[in-house]
């Protein structure tokens, strides 16, 4: 073995092991376990952790809601520093603003180098990070309540509401949401009276709220301490909001079905995945210190009990909501009945399940052999199509081989009278011949074009629709010109006219509505409906297809017979043969993979053909 290629392997056994490196990541949190806010949030960021195996995870827990001095901060910081003096972290993660604040103060004394992210304030104040000179390391996530969309709701759901009841409570949380709270406040328009409450309890709160009044109701925010210090847990609030006689709508999804009405409510969860994204991206140095964005990610849900129970209902004003605590159905109301069916009935179920698979797999083969022959019977007809049109091609190219040997003959003998010495001062023979040999030349390129057009397509091919549009128009230009009718084509707003078909089959297509169209228009025209026909053609891009519109000005199709009309045999005209739209249909939609459709709009009758991107 070569030394080079020993060193590289060597060098591959021993570095390999020093590359992988898990991600170690300190979580703290502001509040105890069971404080069902930030274990909702801990919960959406385990979600995203546990998809990556190299990211280990560790979570302390302040409880700050049940003890909040200098003196206990000052303990925790000791037992911080203890407990981080043999372990390193990737990344410090705080939990709502009491770890935050404690974090960021204590930071110098606890962390090296580690970057912070904090989750769930509604205030941040880079100031305060500059104070500490950790502008370079902190990151974070704000939670917006959404408490001014949630007045103009309920006011919207209860018209005859005239007074609103804020709570909020005394704590940092509750300081932190006054700003917007007060400013939602002054920035009610409307008749109704609002009450802020911040300073009360619980037992207030319930002896307050036990009467019922429909032109009252609630708007809680969070009520954890009251007037008194004193803390309440998620149990003892959902009581109180459960007995209350007026209807609570809250912010977030803590209360949703345990007592709150509903609401604009912020999924707790989903800003817990949230933060576990962002985590991950800062650990892959993927943003910019100081990238603080606010979380604003909502739901409308609602207690389908508490709104029949108030007689309310989140429509008009809320267009889409999930109902919480809904009626049973039946299968729920009869779940015990139904189980024991199954227990003592299985035989019988797997016989009908056997049955039913039967009688499917029965009727899926007799559906699948319906469309083979449907298939088979329009891939024959488009076979016959294309089989008469190369006749009708060899027939055409037959009488232009006779057409071609007169219009050469005719050309030549133009020519020498044009280049004879002795006329060539005659200027009005000279203008003659000009003109025989332009009309010579228009013939020969319209036998050569009806040529190419009229015989089939060998095969799929990348072609420019608007191009095909031109070509056949220009075959028919005399016909359109002589019926007194103007045609318009706009690619204005066009990107990419390229399409995969069988470009002379697609101008059969094009020929069939243009010419229906002329047909209606003719006889528009001696109804004296109209005066002059017209039929604007029209090529734009949407949604990656390219769709194409023929329209007219002829009075349209009749409503009852717009369903038909790419019915086989099915036509509208005297004497006609009902298959033309039909086989423009088998075209596009089954050899073009498109679709066709008509309508009516406008002064008339307007196709659609819109056609898959040929990327």
């Amino acid at each position: 073995m070569k030394p080079f290629v020993l060193f590289f392997f060597i060098a591959l056994f021993f570095f390999t092991p020093l590359c992988a490196h898990d991600k170690n990541i300190l979580i703290i949190n502001s509040y105890h376990r069971g404080f069902q806010w930030s274990d909702d949030v801990i919960s959406g960021m385990e979600r995203v952790f546990y998809a990556h195996s190299d990211i280990k995870i560790n979570i302390w827990y302040m409880d700050s809601k049940r003890i909040n001095s200098e003196e206990y901060y000052a303990k925790l910081r000791e037992l911080y520093k203890l407990q981080l003096q043999k372990n390193h972290y990737d990344l410090i993660i705080a939990v709502d603003n009491f770890a935050y604040d404690f974090v960021i103060k204590y930071y110098h004394e606890l962390f090296t180098d580690e970057p912070i992210l904090f989750t769930g304030l509604e205030q941040f104040e880079p100031e305060e990070v500059s104070s500490q000179h950790l502008e370079d390391r902190v990151y974070g996530i704000l939670e917006r309540r959404a408490i001014p969309e949630t007045i103009a709701m309920i006011a919207s759901m209860i018209p005859h509401l005239k007074k609103l009841y804020i709570i909020n409570d005394t704590s940092a949380n509750g300081d932190d949401s006054e700003p917007f709270i007060q400013d939602a406040i002054h920035n009610n328009h409307t008749p109704i009276e609002i009450e802020y409450i911040r300073k009360s309890t619980i037992e207030e709160l319930e002896e307050r709220f036990s009467q019922p009044n429909p032109e009252e109701a609630i708007f809680f925010v969070r009520f954890y301490n009251d007037k008194e210090g004193n803390l309440y847990y998620n149990n003892q609030i959902a009581s109180m909001l459960d007995k209350s006689a007026l209807p609570v709508f809250i912010t977030d999804t803590l209360f949703i079905g345990k007592g709150a009405l509903g609401g604009k409510l912020v999924l707790v969860k989903k800003l817990g995945e949230h933060t576990g994204e962002k985590a991950i991206n800062i650990l892959d140095k993927k943003l910019q210190a100081l990238d603080v964005d606010t979380f604003q990610t909502y739901a409308y849900q609602f207690d389908a009990q508490k709104l029949e129970a108030f007689s309310l209902n989140p429509k008009p004003t809320v267009h889409t909501y999930e109902l919480i605590n809904a009626t049973p159905t039946f299968f729920d109301t009869y779940r015990k009945f139904i189980d024991a069916v199954f227990l003592i009935s299985p035989f019988l179920i797997f016989l009908i399940l056997g049955l039913a698979h039967n009688i499917y797999r029965r009727i899926r083969s007799e559906q699948e052999l319906r469309a083979i022959e449907m298939q088979k019977n329009k891939h024959q007809q488009f076979i016959i199509q294309q089989s008469k049109l190369a006749e009708i091609g060899e027939i055409f190219s037959s009488i232009a081989h006779q057409w071609k040997n007169p219009l050469v003959e005719i050309a030549t003998i133009a020519q020498e009278r044009f280049y004879a010495q002795e006329i060539q001062s005659d200027e009005e023979h000279n203008r003659y011949v000009q003109d025989i040999m332009v009309q010579v030349r228009y013939m020969t390129d319209t036998i050569n074009d009806f040529q190419t057009f009229i015989m089939p397509s060998s095969e799929k091919t990348v072609f420019d629709a608007n191009e095909a549009v031109e070509t056949m128009l220009k075959i028919i230009n005399h016909t359109i010109k002589y019926n007194y009718i103007d045609v318009s084509v706009d690619i204005s707003n066009a990107t990419d006219l390229r399409v995969r078909g069988y470009k002379n089959e697609f101008m059969q297509t094009l020929l069939n509505i243009v010419n229906n169209a002329k047909d209606q228009i003719k006889e528009a025209r001696e109804a004296k409906k109209i005066k002059r026909g017209v039929i604007d053609i029209v090529l734009y891009n949407q949604a990656g297809n390219l769709v194409i519109t023929i329209a007219d000005n002829a009075g349209g199709i009749a409503e009852e017979k717009l369903p038909y009309v790419f019915q086989a045999y099915f036509t509208t005209k005297e004497h006609g043969h009902g298959i033309g739209l039909y086989m423009s249909k088998l075209i596009i939609e089954d050899k073009m993979n498109g679709r066709i459709f008509a309508s009516n709009q406008n002064q008339g009758a307007c196709f659609t053909i819109i056609l898959g991107s040929t990327v």
